[in-house]
Order: C-alpha cells, then structure tokens, then sequence
C-alpha cells in the first residue's frame, strides 16, 4: 500500500514539474507563440467575411472561440512530447516504476502547462480583438473547469503514439495526416454549429467535435450543442476508456516486441 501511494506522489510530481517545465524558458515559449494572437484575429475576421450572417455567434464570441480552439490543437499530440514519451524505453522498463504511467503523466503535465502559457498570452489581448472583457472571464473559468479532463484525454492519445513510436520506430508520417483529421473535423477554425446538414449532424458524432468543438462551445455558451454535459462526460469516457485499453493492449506488444529485438 505504502509503494502504490509514493508512486501515486512521485507521478504527480513528475506531472507537476512538467507543467512548470513549460514555463522554464519564457523567452523562447514567446518567440515560438508569437504569431498565435495574429492567426486568431485573421480567422475571426474570415470568419466574419464568411459566416457571421448565420447568427449563431458574434464577433466577440468567435474571438474567444478560435482562441480556445486554438490553444487545444496547438497543444495536441505535439511530436516533440511523444519523442520525449518514448525515449529510453529499454531503460524505462528497469525502473520500479511504470514507463506506461510515468510517460502518462509527462504527457498530461507538457500539454497542461503549454494550454496555460498560451492562455497567458492571448487573455491579455481578447479585449483588443473585440471580445468583451466580462464574457472572457466568464468563458475561461468554463475552460479551467475542462482543462484537468481535456489534459488527460490529450495524455491517453498522445500515448498511444508513443507506444506505436517504440514499436515501429519511425511514425512520423502519422503525425500530419491524424492533425489534420482532428483539424478538420472538429472544428478548430470555425465553429461545427456553423456546418450545414447532412455534415454537421456527421461531424458532432467522431471525437474530434467532442475533444475541441464542444468545450469551446462551452465556454462561450454555457453549454454543449446539442449534449447535455453528463453526456459529453459519458462520451468522453467511453474515448478515454477505449484510449486505455488499446494503450495497455499495444504496451504489452511493445514491451515483448522491444525486448525480442535485444532491447
């Protein structure tokens, strides 16, 4: 009992000091997410070239909007994170502690801390986009809410190329295709609500809607479009159950198949 919870302390503390680690060099963390506050005026705006005659949002709310959505992909399956995941596998697995638990946690600290960098960057210029100061605040105490659940969703993905990675070795080529796959069909750029049927009834039923539209539409809204939240919650559940059980069924293939190698 004693070693299960001083494990359970020493991956919360891995966790926690992979969240500060994001903040460890602000200067560069900057440079590289400078541009972000730009591309989320353009795509508003292009979203009000475009679509802001449907009515379903303003242009204070796409603001926000575009921002979550953006912060939640930016920050989604990054290959330096899943590298960083499955490096020294072989030594990993002489140590007491579990490589599939401490990658885990690696991944849900890097993802959270990096959303929270970002979020420091763009709450401070909202306003200056046109988003109403008041409703900012409303919507990110929303996404701080999320953020915990939407962190270890991100985590069982991105764990999920970290095996593969130990296991085929070169997985690059996954990387580009899955991002735009999750891009495309859950609505970073613009909001699902926006679709027009048959093709937003489709795309509110794959995952991607449910880890990037609807916690932003959330945020902004107050609530899920067209879910109750104890539906979004069982959806979500279902994923990160599914994304466990494939996970430790692949480690298991991982382990063997590293070991088999000379690993």
């Amino acid at each position: 009992m004693n070693s299960v919870v001083e494990s359970g302390r020493f991956h919360l503390r891995f966790g926690l000091f992979s969240v500060r680690e994001q903040f460890g060099d602000v200067r560069a963390s900057l440079a590289a997410n400078a541009l972000i506050p730009f591309f989320v005026w353009l795509l508003s705006r292009l979203w009000e070239r475009f679509n802001g005659s449907q009515g379903n949002f303003t242009l204070a709310e796409i603001v926000v909007y575009i921002g979550i959505t953006e912060v939640l992909y930016m920050t989604f399956v990054r290959p330096a994170s899943v590298g960083r995941a499955s490096c020294d596998f072989s030594i990993a697995l002489a140590r007491p502690r579990s490589w599939l638990v401490t990658s885990f946690s690696g991944l849900v600290g890097r993802s959270l801390g990096g959303r929270l960098f970002m979020l420091a960057i763009l709450i401070p210029v909202f306003p200056l986009m046109g988003a109403e100061s008041s409703h900012v605040g409303t919507s990110m105490l929303r996404l701080f809410l999320l953020l915990p659940w939407l962190a270890v969703l991100q985590g069982l993905m991105a764990l999920f190329f970290a095996i593969a990675q130990v296991l085929w070795h070169k997985t690059d080529y996954f990387f580009l295709p899955v991002g735009k796959v999750f891009l495309v069909l859950g609505g970073v750029w613009g909001p699902i609500a926006d679709f027009n049927e048959p093709w937003r009834g489709w795309l509110l039923k794959f995952p991607p809607s449910d880890l990037f539209f609807q916690p932003a539409y959330f945020c902004i809204k107050g609530h899920f479009y067209g879910l109750s939240g104890t539906e979004w919650f069982l959806r979500t559940g279902l994923l990160a159950l599914f994304l466990l059980i494939v996970n430790v069924f692949f480690f298991r293939i991982a382990k063997t198949r590293h070991q088999s190698f000379g690993g």
